[in-house]
């Protein structure tokens, strides 16, 4: 229920509450009030006659009264979310004793804090019936509404009670919403491409993809059997002796004029832990436009040759070679063949291929190989 308590859902809930808070609404609601010698409301006549007959006074009358109330069923749904989201984060700080290093989440309790003691919030909390949890009327009526502040409140809840009862929807929703951080468009087709690939890699040799808590660029996120599966992975420089001449040129110059380059990164990399090398690259390019489709794999093509080059300094032929293990993922491939069989220089795959489980040719292709052939 953390995961839900911190979500961009509630985030974005408390943050309307707190921009706008006349966004909050009350309504008309009928008291009924005792009053001697005057009728201010609507008479309750069958009332008023037991109170006359009880306590034998004819000026006593039992009216009701319209007054503005703030405890309706929109408001508590509001306020019961933000109230138990507020609770779940301050649990979680107290049992795993969060420290200020860990600003983020005190900075979502405060956010949350702030919401819930909204002056019109506070008085449907501190009601008896403000403290209930919200009955399935309320959240419809409040998923009714014209306000986009009570359906996001409404949402908010119908993903909670989801949660509870594992819905494999809603723990989709919250983990897709909550486990994986924004990510830009390419960083979505990278991490898609590695997912994909620990699949197929897991489909061919049996084991389970044991998938690290923390997903990073330029660390290990997977593991699967003997293989690694590493996001954005920093390759080794070649040593000079091993630079072609254009290459030798370029490193030269930049070091004449104190450029420093940088470490060839790979989108994702498969490792053999057994022989502790790299065994394919992967190179993930997002375009809006099929006319960009040829430019983008072209400078696909000579980044794998260049990754391959560096994991395989001793030789052309074992950068080759290593090549056809490499494959080229597009958003879309606008035109071009699809190729994973091992018969071109390099493989070449899009999106909707790794969503079709076609990876699954490479996958067995590799590992044979290196059953075969381990270096």
């Amino acid at each position: 229920m953390l995961r839900w308590a911190l979500s961009d859902g509630v985030r974005r809930l408390a943050e309307h509450v707190i921009a706008n808070p006349r966004d909050i609404r009350s309504a008309i609601a009928f008291e009924t009030q005792t009053h001697y010698g005057q009728i201010p409301g609507v008479v309750d006549a069958r009332a008023t006659l037991c109170e006359q007959e009880l306590s034998c006074d004819s000026t006593l009358f039992v009216v009701s009264e319209p007054a503005l109330s703030l405890l309706t069923r929109r408001n508590h749904v509001l306020a019961w979310v933000l109230r138990e989201a507020e609770s779940l984060a301050l649990s979680a700080i107290r049992r795993h004793k969060l420290g200020p290093d860990q600003d983020w989440i005190h900075a979502r309790v405060g956010l949350l804090e702030r919401a819930a003691r909204t002056r019109m919030l506070r008085e449907v909390m501190l009601s008896p019936a403000g403290r209930r949890r919200p009955a399935g009327a309320a959240i419809r009526d409040a998923r009714k509404s014209l306000s986009p502040l009570y359906r996001m409140a409404a949402d908010s809840m119908l993903l909670f009670e989801g949660i509870e009862r594992v819905e494999p929807d809603a723990i989709r929703a919250i983990l897709s919403n909550t486990l994986i951080a924004q990510l830009e468009d390419w960083q979505k087709l990278e991490l898609a491409t590695a997912l994909a690939a620990a699949e197929a890699l897991a489909a061919q040799t049996g084991d389970r993809v044991r998938w690290k808590g923390s997903i990073a660029g330029g660390s290990e996120i997977a593991s699967v059997g003997r293989y690694r599966v590493r996001w954005q992975n920093a390759l080794p420089k070649r040593t000079a002796e091993h630079l072609d001449p254009s290459e030798a040129m370029i490193r030269e110059t930049a070091e004449a004029l104190r450029a420093g380059m940088g470490l060839a990164r790979a989108d994702v990399s498969i490792r053999d832990a057994d022989i502790g090398m790299d065994v394919a690259h992967f190179e993930c390019k997002w375009f809006g436009s099929p006319l960009s489709a040829s430019a983008a794999i072209v400078d696909a093509i000579s980044q794998l040759v260049r990754y391959c080059r560096d994991s395989r300094p001793g030789g052309i032929e074992q950068a080759q070679a290593m090549l056809r293990d490499c494959v080229v993922v597009c958003s879309g491939l606008s035109g071009f063949e699809e190729t994973l069989d091992g018969s071109k220089p390099v493989g070449l795959t899009d999106f909707s291929g790794l969503a079709s489980g076609t990876l699954a040719t490479w996958a067995a292709r590799l590992h044979c190989r290196l059953a075969i052939y381990p270096n």
